[in-house]
């Protein structure tokens, strides 16, 4: 669907590429993340990936088209941004105005709008927040109100930059747990730009950036056969991972799976217990 054909970038007051020769792609219905620690150039990969800039060198295609100054109003009408902090997205008085703003730009009927609005809240569990003003929220709830107005446009491409980050540990679980069940359900593609190797357990694929290069492209499996990557480049282990991983090494005995998630670990420890 989105593919990167040997992409480099340099900003104009830069003498060196912030990006260099970059190639990947993201087939539709996918779940990619990108990992890197800040300076890694996963925001400036952002911008690539939205349109926000052109690259330097090299080919972005959407769906075969090449990202061009002609092309640009096309393709972003096809991806959807959930940024860092959900404040900064807010343009309504009520959630259901902010959802509505983005409707409204497409001339959009109101009965049709209205559809939007009560699928999407419903999605996010949010139908009960309607009339609230978005500034009376949690965080964890306003992020899924910024998710519910993305989603409000139809998208192809949900693009998640730093979007969990700010959220405590059992709202980003929730958050990404709604996302994921998006992804499968509507066949959403998404692409999760974190330093936060947490999140690439929901994931098809996983880059991790350095210094503006590619330093991994794989599957979830074979990152985590050998965790040691995250490690070299300065990411943190996800609590799960760490856990099979050390528990295999203490038990000398291959028992936890990189497949198995928490509700089967949790069984397995009990059972050793």
């Amino acid at each position: 669907m989105i593919k990167f054909d040997n992409v480099f970038f340099k900003y104009n007051n830069s003498k060196n590429m912030t990006l260099a020769d970059i190639s990947f792609e993201v087939p539709r219905g996918s779940w990619l993340t990108i990992l890197g620690e800040n300076g890694s150039g996963k925001s400036t990969l952002m911008k690539l990936l939205y349109g926000q800039n052109l690259a330097t060198k090299g080919k972005i295609l959407f769906e075969n088209k090449e990202y061009t100054k002609e092309t640009y109003n096309d393709i972003r009408q096809k991806i959807a941004v959930v940024f860092q902090n959900p404040d900064n997205q807010f343009v309504g008085a009520t959630v259901e105005e902010d959802i509505a703003f983005g409707l409204e730009n497409k001339n959009l009927p109101r009965e049709k709008m209205e559809q939007i609005i009560c699928e999407v809240l419903d999605i996010v569990d949010m139908k009960d927040y309607r009339k609230f003003e978005p500034t009376s929220l949690s965080g964890g709830q306003k992020q899924r109100v910024a998710i519910a107005s993305a989603l409000a446009l139809r998208p192809e491409v949900l693009i998640l930059d730093e979007a969990t980050s700010m959220l405590d540990p059992v709202a980003r679980k929730s958050i990404l747990g709604y996302i994921k069940k998006i992804n499968r359900e509507q066949k959403l593609t998404i692409i999760s730009i974190t330093h936060d190797a947490e999140e690439s357990i929901y994931s098809d694929n996983i880059i991790i950036l350095e210094k503006g290069i590619i330093v991994y492209n794989g599957n979830y499996n074979f990152l985590y056969n050998d965790i040691n990557i995250l490690s070299k480049y300065h990411l943190e282990i996800p609590f799960l991972e760490r856990i099979k991983h050390e528990l295999n090494t203490c038990l000398d005995k291959k028992i936890f799976e990189i497949e198995e998630d928490e509700r089967s670990v949790v069984e397995k420890i009990c059972k050793l217990v």
